[in-house]
């Protein structure tokens, strides 16, 4: 029975020498160079940044919070400049009404799905929830709640699905007789 040419045999000896080589280098080595890379990549983070997220209908928004001077931005956008106008102080509720945290913190903020209101309020709800927390005690929450009880608990309304007989979820076919 024949196992095979020279030439493949040879190729095989050489694959398991470039293995023993390889083998040769100390198994400390390899996990302390990785252990380095790894702290190397978290101490360049720096920043400690924490996660909160809103919803509303099909809009899901998270929004990132660390230390800063104030700025918000929703989808890299300065929420200032965010059009249209309605969105725009729909967002910027949560910040004005939290007073003297804004000025404490930065925000970034996520969008997407749905419409741009559904959006704005998915955005609020994250800013508010971002406020909240890292504020110390219930003020906070107490004056957000004052000021619109959906900011930290959600808008339980979702569209009704549609149903059969008609082109909505209650329109009907009309009749013409009778």
């Amino acid at each position: 029975m024949m196992t095979g040419t020279g030439y493949a045999r040879s190729q095989r000896d050489k694959e398991e020498e470039g293995k023993e080589t390889q083998e040769a280098v100390p198994e400390k080595k390899r996990v302390e160079e990785k252990v380095e890379k790894k702290k190397a990549a978290s101490k360049s983070q720096g920043k400690k940044v924490k996660l909160y997220s809103g919803a509303r209908k099909t809009a899901r928004a998270t929004a990132s919070i660390y230390q800063g001077t104030g700025k918000v931005r929703v989808n890299g956008r300065i929420l200032e400049l965010w059009e249209p106008e309605v969105a725009r102080l729909h967002m910027l509720a949560p910040a004005l009404v939290s007073g003297e945290l804004r000025e404490r913190f930065d925000i970034d903020v996520k969008v997407a799905g749905g419409g741009f209101m559904g959006q704005a309020d998915a955005a609020a709800m994250a800013i508010a929830r971002a406020y909240v927390d890292q504020s110390r005690g219930n003020e906070a929450k107490a004056r957000m709640n004052a000021y619109n009880k959906y900011l930290l608990s959600g808008d339980p309304r979702q569209t009704e699905p549609k149903k059969f007989g008609g082109p909505g979820a209650r329109r009907k076919r009309q009749k013409s007789y009778r």
